[in-house]
C-alpha cells in the first residue's frame, strides 16, 4: 500500500514540475509585410506589371562578410493580388543596448537591391533596411524599421508590421 501511495505522490510531483505556466511563453512578432509603390500607386513588387522590378533580393550589412544573401523573405500577394515583401528573418541581429534583464533591443541592417530590365540592360535600385526589435521575458517585437534612414514604421501593440513604401 505505501508502495503504490509513494508512486501516486511520485507521478503528482512529476506531473505538476512538468507543467509549464503561461508565463514561461514568449510571444513572437517579428513578421514585416512591406509593400512598395510609386507615387501613382502602382505596385512595383509585382514582375508582371510594366515598368515593376523583375527581381529582389536582401543583402546583409552586419554579418561577418558584406553583402550576405538573406534568405528569410518571399514575394507574396494579398488578397487583392498586390504584391508584398513577407521578411519574417534571416538577416544578422545584433543586441544595440541592454537597459536591464527584462529590456534588450536588438538590430539588422540590409540592402534591399530592386532589379529590371531597362532597355536590355540590368540596372539595380538599392535601398537601405534597419529594423529595430524589442526583447522582453515575455514579448519579442520587431518595433520600428527605418527606410533609407528615414522612420517609416513604429509598432503599434496588437497591430501587423506593415509598411508602405512610395518610391
Amino acid at each position: 500500500m505505501k508502495l503504490r501511495l509513494s508512486i501516486i505522490v511520485t507521478a503528482l510531483v512529476l506531473l505538476c514540475a512538468c507543467q509549464r505556466d503561461e508565463e514561461d511563453i514568449q510571444m513572437i512578432d517579428q513578421v514585416l509585410k512591406m509593400y512598395v509603390h510609386n507615387s501613382a500607386g502602382q505596385d512595383l513588387l509585382n514582375n508582371r506589371i510594366k515598368d515593376s522590378y523583375s527581381s529582389v533580393s536582401l543583402l546583409d550589412l552586419l554579418g561577418e562578410t558584406a553583402l550576405v544573401p538573406v534568405s528569410g523573405f518571399s514575394l507574396i500577394k494579398d488578397s487583392d493580388t498586390v504584391t508584398y515583401l513577407d521578411y519574417a528573418a534571416g538577416a544578422v541581429r545584433l543586441k544595440r543596448d541592454s537597459i536591464g534583464p527584462e529590456l534588450k533591443t536588438y538590430y539588422s541592417k540590409f540592402i534591399i537591391r530592386y532589379s529590371k530590365t531597362v532597355n536590355s540592360q540590368t540596372v539595380t535600385d538599392d535601398d537601405t533596411i534597419e529594423i529595430d526589435y524589442k526583447w522582453t521575458p515575455s514579448l519579442f517585437e520587431l518595433s520600428s524599421l527605418k527606410y533609407n534612414n528615414q522612420l517609416k514604421f513604429t509598432k503599434v501593440s496588437g497591430q501587423p508590421n506593415v509598411v508602405k513604401i512610395v518610391k
